[in-house]
């Protein structure tokens, strides 16, 4: 199961158990444990005396022969102060009697004494017994709902809702009750005031229908702020009473006057009209969704709204009767019969459920039911057969009597473990087979290498298992699918057509996806609230189409595809363990479109390295590697491309006029990209070499205005011009590329670096170029060096650069050698172990005029 999934089972399993145990614990305490004996009769404190004013019919003061109107003097000989604090304390002491205790009353009557013995009884408490089976109903609905669907908050919310409403039932005290559970119980109380009615009016917003007001947090904050703080006042006062012996004292020991009498009495009036307002609320919420959702689910909810309007209309006599009746004993008493129509909301909800299908409970039901009753029959059997056993075989030892218990115990532990596991195949038999169903799709070798041939097998295998009425498969470009189009009937009955239109999915959602392999997404309105927020023509649009669910398909962190799915057989929901399945099939699809994509690269990467190949020949052969010999001149040069390809230039070439013109230049970026233009700007310079009347500044200006076309925005050629004659003039011209270093002895005053004045060739806007050309002649032993910046830019760990002092340096050392061959392949090793960090192409020519 979904780890998320699991968390959350776990969680509402706790949170079950809890308001269970405090429920069930409370009312057994106040019922059996701490339950208040009564005389059935109410006293009030009139003219400094105890007078019994109301007395129950057919209790057992009325048997015993009280009259209202009598005086009370002493209970069991003790009297009793005529105040309130003395009416306390002589309920308690009465409360602490045990259940049929007599007590002999000296009442006054017409100016007589006169002694009547009444027998005490602990009757039941029916109102927290009606509350306590209505919160045992509505909780046992909510989790067969949750269980069913607890991806979906509408299912979640409606159990926590009941949960709350159970954890109420039981936020009561008898009369007898300690301290300590007076205050446990206040806690409940606090909690389960703080959360019921916020929740009662959160529920009704998200469903049936999802109004944007859900998701305003200021007014959920206000919401929930307002009865925290209501439920944290009332656990204060109770408290307070608590501690001062069931009346409200200051700290110097007076009763509360003033403002602070003031204060009390309307905190103890303020919460009827604000539950009441509550209940009202959430009723109207409820009545408009009902009326603005489709048909068949506005159907299904009509018996639940009638019932919510009976209860509120049975919460609004209440509370009137109340007001005017709360001090009656006789009111108290039967004020359970207000509760007793609570019951029928739960069950309402539970017509509407199991008659028109609002979530998949019939299966979970039925199973719970037969774990249950297995269970049940099986403890039953073993207990009666125990004592049977020891009613009849009493001459058994108790030792041997308890290996007997343990050795029975465990046959019919792997008995029930059997029954059980064959109930729960049995009940997953059409799954398994819808599972094997589906996951063919998916494990088939022959769609492990194929996109399109996985997601065809894919869609073939859910319309055979689901038979959905709507199954699409799209793909997701830009975090985003494109809805198909949709036709629907508004409340008017005219036709609404829904063009297609994108549905973005936001990254969040993906995220999730990604890291808790959320891939199962439901569409419904209380489920999908990041479609509402893109807009309510968007929501209509899911609507129309029917969609139940998003299915996510990532393979490795991409989305790659998304599925749609209508209601499985045309109309029924998907349950928990359709979910399950979807997303196993889900995390199946994407591993394999992950392989399938992998292998697609492999073959792309296959093909352009076989390409890259290719152009890395083409580039060699454009690159001047190899030269005949010059009379007179030693000539060394090498590129070495930072990849298969390259973007430096080294062009060496004898025009017609009989002069040599070798190039180093440098094409902005690297790659392939830089290759081909470089291939360029070496057809260009071909082209000018061969003109015999082209001088150097006119070269340079005929490649720049030709480049500037052929380049980018943002592309240049940076270059530099070399030509010279058998007789060792020479002339350099440079644009924009670093300058010529000439070497005429290893001193460092016999090294020179030349750099004229240019434009790199290409740059826009146009200008310009300004290209200065140098003339001189190379003397013999000298050498003429050109270089490109990946040997000057080279950088080591530390972030220094092997820069033009170190070259010049390097270059002076090896002039001794008189080899410019060996001074180059040196060069390039040194620059090689120097370089860590900032691989670029390299390139390096050496002329070196030889001694006449």
């Amino acid at each position: 199961m979904n780890p998320y999934l699991k968390r959350i089972r776990w969680r509402l399993l706790w949170i079950s158990f809890a308001c269970l145990v405090l429920a069930l614990g409370s009312f057994g305490l106040n019922q059996w444990v701490y339950a208040a004996s009564d005389d059935q009769c109410s006293w009030v404190v009139e003219n400094k005396k105890i007078v019994i004013r109301e007395i129950l019919p057919e209790g057992v003061a009325e048997e015993a022969g009280l009259l209202e109107g009598d005086e009370l003097v002493k209970i069991q000989g003790r009297a009793f102060q005529p105040t309130l604090e003395g009416t306390l304390k002589a309920q308690r002491f009465i409360n602490e009697k045990p259940a049929g205790a007599y007590l002999a009353y000296t009442v006054k009557r017409q100016g007589r004494q006169i002694l009547i013995p009444i027998r005490l009884v602990k009757p039941l408490d029916l109102v927290q017994l009606t509350l306590l089976l209505n919160g045992i109903l509505a909780w046992a609905i909510s989790l067969l709902v949750v269980l069913s669907a607890p991806e979906r908050k509408t299912s979640r919310h409606f159990f926590y809702l009941a949960a709350t409403a159970l954890l109420m039932s039981g936020a009561t005290v008898s009369g007898n009750a300690p301290t300590a559970m007076q205050i446990g119980v206040s806690l409940m109380a606090t909690v389960a005031g703080a959360l019921l009615a916020p929740l009662w009016i959160h529920f009704f917003l998200r469903f049936p229908h999802a109004f944007p007001l859900r998701r305003n947090r200021r007014f959920l904050l206000a919401i929930y702020g307002t009865f925290a703080s209501l439920a944290l006042i009332q656990l204060l006062l109770r408290l307070w009473f608590i501690f001062s012996d069931g009346v409200l004292r200051t700290p110097a020991g007076a009763a509360p006057q003033g403002a602070l009498k003031a204060t009390l009495s309307a905190f103890g009036v303020l919460p009827i009209p604000l539950y009441g307002g509550i209940a009202l609320a959430g009723l109207g919420f409820f009545l408009a969704g009902t009326f603005r959702t489709h048909e068949r689910l506005r159907r299904a909810l009509l018996p639940s709204l009638i019932v919510a309007a009976v209860l509120c209309l049975d919460l609004l006599a209440w509370s009137l009767l109340q007001a005017k009746y709360g001090d009656s004993l006789l009111f108290r008493r039967q004020v359970f019969i207000f509760m007793l129509p609570a019951p029928l909301l739960p069950l309402s909800f539970a017509y509407a459920i199991f008659r028109h299908g609002l979530f998949d409970v019939r299966k979970a039901l039925l199973r719970w039911v037969s774990y249950m009753a297995i269970l049940a029959l099986t403890v039953a059997g073993y207990l009666g057969g125990l004592a049977w056993a020891f009613s009849h075989l009493s001459s058994i030892p108790p030792g041997w009597a308890g290996a007997l218990i343990g050795l029975l115990a465990l046959p019919l532990g792997w008995a029930l473990r059997r029954v059980l596991r064959g109930i729960r195949k049995r009940f997953r038999r059409d799954f398994s087979s819808t599972r094997d169903i589906v996951l063919s799709a998916v494990r088939e070798p022959r769609k492990r290498f194929s996109e399109e041939a996985l997601l065809k097998s894919l869609r073939r295998a859910l319309s055979e298992a689901f038979q959905p009425q709507l199954l699409e498969v799209l793909p997701i470009e830009a975090r985003q699918i494109m809805l198909p189009a949709a036709e629907a009937t508004d409340r008017d009955d005219r036709r609404v057509n829904f063009p297609p239109q994108p549905l973005r999915l936001p990254p969040g959602l993906l995220r999730l996806a990604r890291e808790n392999r959320e891939l199962v997404l439901g569409l419904g309105s209380e489920e999908a609230d990041w479609i509402r927020e893109q807009g309510e023509g968007l929501r209509a649009h899911v609507d129309a189409l029917e969609a139940q669910l998003l299915l996510l398909i990532i393979a490795g962190d991409h989305a790659h595809s998304a599925v749609l799915l209508g209601g499985k057989y045309a109309e029924l929901n998907y349950g928990r363990e359709d979910r399950e399945l979807l997303r196993e099939v889900a995390l199946a699809a994407g591993q394999v479109l992950e392989t399938a994509m992998m292998h697609q690269r492999l073959l792309a990467q296959e093909r352009l390295s076989q390409e890259l190949d290719t152009a890395r020949r083409i580039q060699e052969g454009l690159i001047t590697s190899h030269l005949p010999p010059i009379p007179g001149f030693q000539v060394a040069l090498r590129l070495e491309p930072a990849l298969e390809t390259g973007g430096d230039l080294l062009f060496v070439k004898r025009r017609p006029s009989g002069t040599w013109l070798a190039a180093v230049g440098d094409i902005c970026g690297k790659g392939l990209a830089a290759a081909l233009y470089m291939a360029q700007a070496t057809a260009l310079l071909e082209q000018a070499a061969q003109r015999v009347d082209q001088s150097l500044e006119e070269m340079l200006g005929s490649l720049d205005h030709t480049l500037r076309q052929l380049l980018g925005q943002r592309g240049f050629l940076t270059l530099v011009l070399l030509e010279w004659d058998e007789q060792g003039n020479y002339r350099l011209a440079r644009a924009g590329h670093p300058g010529a270093l000439m070497l005429q002895g290893m001193s460092e005053d016999s090294s020179t670096e030349m750099v004229p004045h240019g434009r790199g060739l290409g740059l826009r806007p146009a200008g310009p170029g300004d290209w200065e050309v140098v003339e001189g002649v190379l003397p013999p032993k000298g050498w003429m060096v050109l270089y490109s910046d990946g040997l000057s830019e080279a950088m080591n760990r530390e972030g220094e650069l092997y820069g033009t002092d170190r070259l010049c340096n390097q270059l002076r050392r090896l002039w001794g050698t008189g080899s410019p061959r060996a001074a180059c392949e040196a060069v390039f090793q040194d620059v090689a172990a120097f370089d860590t960090q900032n691989r670029d192409d390299r390139t390096l020519f050496i002329l070196g005029r030889e001694h006449p």
